[in-house]
């Protein structure tokens, strides 16, 4: 748990950045809830050090990562329901032009067919490469007021 924390707090922290140290964590969680449905002690040090773990610890260890697991679930329900729009901005050469807004949509397809773009997203800084699809693609400039909504969850935390 300290590592999460560590990774959520600080400078310069991306809302996208934080999003993926929770869906990171939540995958943990299934991971070992799984993981010791089956006796498998392979992250458990501590456990794994016991010679003879009780069965019943076990399940309650189980039923305590899957609880947890559901309350990640319900507390960042929000972020989950807005992922596409957040990916929109963050990896718009990743995004199902049909799952988002129809206002985004056609140019969308415009960005994500520019395979100088597409290059340029993976090797040059988010900023520069924002300012030139700003610059190319005017509905994707976050700066417009519609698209203010999406600002604050791209600016730093």
């Amino acid at each position: 748990m300290n590592n999460l924390n560590v990774k959520m707090q600080g400078k310069n922290q991306f809302i996208d950045d934080i999003w993926a140290h929770l869906k990171a964590f939540k995958l943990k969680l299934n991971l070992f809830a799984g993981q010791l449905a089956k006796n498998d002690l392979s992250h458990f040090s501590r456990l794994n050090s016991i010679p003879s773990v009780n069965e019943e610890k076990l399940e309650n260890y189980e039923d305590d990562l899957k609880k947890l697991h559901f309350e990640f679930e319900r507390r960042f329900q929000d972020f989950s329901a807005i992922q596409t729009e957040l990916n929109i901005f963050t990896m718009p050469f990743n995004v199902n032009c049909e799952a988002v807004r129809s206002d985004f949509q056609l140019e969308l397809i415009e960005l994500q067919s520019n395979n100088h773009l597409k290059q340029s997203f993976l090797n040059m800084p988010n900023l520069v490469l924002q300012i030139i699809i700003e610059s190319n693609f005017p509905k994707f400039n976050i700066s417009r007021p519609e698209n203010q909504r999406y600002v604050c969850f791209i600016l730093y935390m």
